[in-house]
């Protein structure tokens, strides 16, 4: 067969790659109707011999690799793939021979561009069979150098996360920690106006150590495919939030009404960090020279457990109750970085649950954390 000899058994067979049926409007075709339907077509389709050698290319190659059909009927196929990937090409093409059928599978290898770059492409295979009368194997090619480009942006990203990650665990952790360490050192040897610095030190190395935890956590979270999710227990998660947040944050008062159930429920290694950055939030935000947070668990008819966190401050607005979880939301004009309560939020729905806030009476604000209970 010569150039458009292929089209006939192409255009009129039953299958082939990207088609498992013809429709009968497909049937009807025409050799020439089918040819200009390959030309308008963003797929390549080449027909190659037992050795690789290419036998008929459709006439819109040119316009996906760069090279006309006639410059590529009568090379090898294989003399364009990146030599990297010609073992892999092989093994497939191995495959494709034993089968003498299509194969749904696709392979994925770079191909020569006739501008000297290397374009990604997309391949799936037909042996010839009484349905594909054609002498050589019908491939179906597809240019995906977009999404590869898009691809490598991805894995770049996320080991520029995974370093970033590792900084905020030790280094800038660490420094800050030495910060904290030699303000305490400094407290004999400064008189009552140098107190007030070094009590500004203090309070600013604790935030910007909750800054540190928040934003490793989230990156721990974005560098998942998905949130982890198991059965854990609620309440010495809880507890120990609060006697942190707490030891953290003297001016405050913080207290549970009632106690806290013994029930397990769905979450994670990272539930911790969801009620350090609300309770956090709640001091953060909070306009009260003594802060008040009460904390308090209930449980629903739902099999949900629903944590209860109020405050004494200037409350939520009811227009910006929803952007507050957004990535980057403030909400308030205080200080904060905007990422505790995204990552709030992208947890807690990770583990099936909720997370909302409501008005508190007579002020403040109470944010409402709703799990799935586990037992």
């Amino acid at each position: 067969m010569e150039g458009n000899d292929y089209i006939g058994p192409i255009a009129h067979k039953s299958r082939y790659p990207g088609m498992t049926t013809q429709t009968p409007a497909v049937k009807e075709l025409t050799a020439e109707q089918f040819r200009a339907l390959i030309e308008q077509s963003s797929d390549v389709i080449t027909v190659v011999d037992e050795n690789g050698r290419i036998q008929y290319e459709s006439p819109n190659s040119e316009r996906v690799k760069g090279w006309s059909a006639e410059e590529l009927i009568g090379e090898n196929v294989l003399d364009y793939v990146h030599p990297d990937d010609r073992d892999e090409v092989l093994d497939q093409c191995a495959t494709l021979q034993a089968e003498r059928g299509v194969t749904d599978e696709e392979i994925e290898f770079r191909f020569e561009h006739k501008d000297g770059e290397y374009i990604w492409l997309s391949v799936t295979g037909a042996a010839p069979t009484e349905e594909i009368p054609v002498d050589g194997y019908v491939l179906t090619s597809r240019d995906i150098s977009t999404r590869k480009a898009y691809e490598q942006q991805l894995i770049e990203q996320r080991d520029d996360l995974e370093t970033l990650n590792e900084v905020l665990r030790h280094d800038i952790r660490n420094d800050l920690q030495l910060i904290s360490s030699y303000a305490e050192m400094l407290e004999d040897h400064v008189d009552d106006e140098g107190e007030q610095f070094l009590a500004t030190i203090r309070e600013s190395a604790a935030n910007a150590v909750d800054l540190t935890a928040s934003a490793r956590d989230l990156a721990e979270v974005l560098l998942r495919p998905d949130v982890d999710c198991e059965t854990v227990a609620l309440a010495p998660i809880l507890r120990d939030q609060i006697e942190t947040i707490q030891s953290t944050y003297g001016h405050a008062s913080l207290a549970v009404d009632g106690s806290i159930p013994e029930i397990d429920v769905r979450g994670g290694d990272l539930l911790s960090a969801v009620f350090r950055n609300i309770l956090k939030n709640a001091i953060q935000h909070n306009d009260k020279e003594t802060p008040e947070i009460t904390a308090s668990v209930a449980l629903t008819d739902d099999d949900t457990a629903m944590v209860r966190v109020a405050d004494n401050g200037p409350g939520v607005r009811d227009e910006i109750k929803e952007e507050i979880f957004g990535k980057g939301e403030k909400g308030l004009e205080s200080a904060g970085t905007g990422i505790g309560l995204y990552l709030v939020r992208t947890l807690v729905e990770g583990y099936g649950g909720g997370v909302w806030v409501e008005d508190n009476d007579p002020e403040g604000a109470v944010f409402v954390v709703e799990l799935p209970r586990a037992d």
